[in-house]
């Protein structure tokens, strides 16, 4: 069985669209209904990805990765896609520096208008202002502000995207769809209870637990969120247990979160990838889950957490993307980390609700995968049709 990571093996993108129009034609779509969606670039150890395409065939939509963004160019007149791109800093993916970053920009910028030429329409997902660990802020600026005004369409998941945007680069009120980030409702999953969790984890019952869990990197504040967290401490009468968890980062970056928490009893670290279903073990046994970020427009890790009903504490410019839980939502300034801790504090007191807690499964099965491809590509068919693709 051919699985999303296996398209294009030894099969060029020719293929993969004379396959996908097939695939199309056999679901009873007409081939004025149907649309090919290539997708730039892919990854695959996020399921995102899958999560936005999941109904593409019910919609008339067949979705694959292309590999590279130049085969494009090579596919014969005739055949027309939807290009959709998702994290641009994969630009810059060779560049050594700046002047090397502004030539990727410039190339990146003119095959899409080459593209566009050829008639494909290009959709953007914003997923970031910038991304996590931008190396070349000035050229990714100017490569998004190209990518927005060369975009049909324009996809945003936090309604504030727009205005958070502006003052780096302006997304076109008239080219943008605003469609939610999925939640994981059966990705990950979720069959044991918080005992089993915390027994798992060596927690007691009356522990009083914040998560911070996903890829370990500068820009996810975990080190500014260690460095004070003796005061929380203070707060909880030493109550609070800190548990870590993700993919861990550069090894400088490592060093000095090992140095934050050597000694430390109240603070576990677990430097790997968790599976899907390890997921569950530390979103059950946590109280509160905590995305402590410098900066973002959205979190996979927020809609984890309302999945298994758990209060989450984001920074303020991040709120805006759980529309219909914002009061399960702690905001706090990502440039102070002590009202993170305040925000903490405020979550701990709602946590183990049971109305809580079923607000924020509503909400999970309401946002579950395919509820949300639906409505992303329902909503993306009306604006190409707007802008006459």
């Amino acid at each position: 069985m051919r699985g999303i990571g296996q398209h294009g093996l030894g099969r060029s993108l020719y293929e993969e669209c004379v396959d996908a129009m097939a695939a199309l034609s056999a679901t009873g779509r007409a081939p004025s209904d149907s649309r090919l969606l290539a997708f730039f670039p892919h990854v695959s150890r996020n399921p995102y990805q899958r999560m936005l395409y999941a109904r593409g065939f019910q919609d008339g939509f067949a979705c694959f990765p292309v590999k590279a963004i130049d085969d494009v160019l090579g596919l014969p007149p005739e055949i027309k896609l939807v290009l959709h791109f998702h994290w641009l800093h994969k630009a810059f993916h060779d560049a050594a520096d700046t002047k090397a970053a502004g030539r990727a920009a410039t190339h990146f910028l003119n095959r899409i208008r080459r593209q566009k030429d050829a008639g494909h329409a290009v959709v953007w997902t914003v997923h970031n202002i910038m991304s996590h660990s931008a190396v070349f802020p000035d050229e990714e600026t100017k490569l998004r502000a190209g990518v927005a005004e060369l975009a049909d369409v324009i996809h945003i998941m936090n309604p504030d995207t727009v205005d958070l945007c502006a003052p780096h680069y302006d997304l076109p009120s008239r080219k943008v769809i605003t469609v939610p980030h999925p939640s994981y409702q059966g990705v990950y999953g979720d069959y044991i209870c918080r005992a089993q969790a915390r027994f798992d984890l060596g927690l007691q019952s009356d522990d009083q637990v914040f998560l911070l869990f996903g890829s370990l990197g500068p820009h996810k504040g975990t080190r500014q969120f260690l460095a004070v967290i003796d005061r929380l401490q203070e707060q909880l009468q030493g109550r609070a247990r800190i548990l870590i968890a993700g993919t861990p980062g550069k090894p400088s970056f490592m060093e000095e979160i090992m140095a934050l928490v050597a000694g430390r009893a109240d603070v576990q670290l677990f430097q790997a990838h968790v599976d899907d279903q390890g997921v569950q073990t530390f979103f059950r046994a946590a109280d509160v889950v905590v995305c402590p970020y410098t900066r973002g427009l959205n979190s996979g890790v927020m809609a984890t957490a309302a999945g298994f009903g758990r209060p989450v504490v984001v920074p303020r410019m991040m709120a805006g993307a759980g529309q219909g839980i914002s009061g399960h939502i702690f905001p706090f300034d990502q440039m102070d980390m002590m009202s993170c801790h305040e925000a903490c504090v405020a979550a701990l007191g709602q946590s183990g609700g049971t109305e809580a807690q079923a607000q924020l499964e509503t909400w999970a099965e309401e946002h579950a995968p395919r509820a949300i491809s639906g409505r992303f590509f329902r909503s993306l068919r009306a604006k190409l049709a707007d802008c006459g693709k």
